[in-house]
């Protein structure tokens, strides 16, 4: 097996349990030692760089940089972009409309935001815990580059949606909603772009998810690991299914492959 030498990590239902307040301990200390042991640490999140910071759970646990959006912005840790992929504003015109009449609640994500074009039931807690307001997402996209929608509906408006914003895809890792892209992106982009810069093949990377947004990442990674709490799309895709993230399914996985003792 080709030696690894980066690994790539989602957050939520990976690094920690949904809602938690702080990383368990074997996943801070497996981070530690994988790191000692030469081998780069990437988050790899559909979250965008602005709410990073309100995830305390990862103050001081260093990474080399990160895949985040999906993959559609990604940067070493001092903040050099590696890679960017936006929605065409042309699309996003054409979707106006439509979540204007049907009245969805829609963030509309740049690299230093996220503002809804309204805020309901469905997404009132998502924006009040990230601190995120609505306002002109009219005015917002014929100024601003915009990387995802985090759009608040159920999977069977999925398609509609699409529809009425051509070329998108979507991915969900939560329920209440989805996270579109632009067409082609997804996380393997970021990994593919990350990998390049440090001269690195896929075959030199290990990945870990557990949602339906991590399944492209975990089939480009030389390893894909799933932990025992994923989704079974992603448990599917992975080459190797862990234990939960609530019983060290992390650290375990890495002592598999030989990565850390």
């Amino acid at each position: 097996m080709t030696q690894i030498k980066a690994a790539f990590f989602d957050i939520d239902g990976t690094l920690l349990p949904f809602e938690a307040t702080h990383l368990p301990a074997s996943t801070v200390d497996a981070l530690a030692r994988l790191r000692k042991n030469g081998v780069k640490t990437f988050i790899a999140t559909g979250r965008p760089p602005v709410h990073l910071p309100y995830l305390h759970a990862l103050d001081g646990t260093p990474f080399d940089g990160y895949v985040t959006m999906n993959g559609q912005y990604c940067y070493l840790a001092d903040g050099t972009p590696l890679y960017t992929k936006y929605i065409p504003a042309a699309s996003l015109q054409t979707l106006l409309p439509y979540i204007e009449k049907e009245q969805l609640s829609v963030g509309f994500v740049g690299k230093d935001f996220c503002r809804f074009n309204l805020i309901n039931d469905l997404s009132r807690d998502f924006a009040k815990k990230l601190e995120l307001g609505a306002g002109d997402v009219a005015a917002l996209i014929q100024h601003e580059d915009i990387y995802q929608l985090s759009a608040f509906l159920p999977p069977e408006k999925e398609a509609e949606f699409l529809r009425r914003c051509p070329g998108c895809l979507a991915v969900r890792w939560e329920d209440d909603f989805c996270d579109i892209l632009p067409a082609g992106g997804g996380k393997p982009n970021g990994l593919a772009h990350t990998l390049a810069h440090l001269g690195l093949t896929r075959e030199q990377s290990i990945a870990f998810g557990d949602g339906g947004n991590d399944v492209t990442m975990l089939e480009y990674a030389g390893i894909g690991v799933a932990m025992g709490n994923a989704c079974d799309a992603a448990k599917a895709a992975a080459d190797y299914v862990t234990d939960d993230i609530t019983a060290d399914g992390l650290a375990k996985a890495l002592a598999h492959f030989g990565l850390i003792e």
